[in-house]
């Protein structure tokens, strides 16, 4: 069996698009907490899911409006 080295498609892949391209990224998680965070900003006692979450609803509770402003911005609202 033929294994091209490291970063050379084998032949049959020649030209085909096989994926994401390399170093591309998807930041679906982090915006995932930018969300929660907003929709929870004024609880309390809300359950905070990760350390992420818990660093943007400290700034979403404080500075709601600059965080609206913030994801309307990036067509997140």
């Amino acid at each position: 069996m033929y294994r091209p080295p490291k970063g050379v498609p084998p032949p049959q892949l020649e030209g085909r698009r096989t994926g994401r391209p390399r170093g591309s990224k998807n930041f679906a998680k982090s915006w995932r907490a930018v969300l929660w965070a907003f929709e929870h900003r004024f609880e309390d006692t809300a359950v905070i899911p990760s350390g992420e979450a818990a660093l943007w609803w400290y700034f979403a509770h404080y500075f709601p409006d600059e965080l609206e402003q913030f994801l309307e911005e990036h067509g997140k609202l």
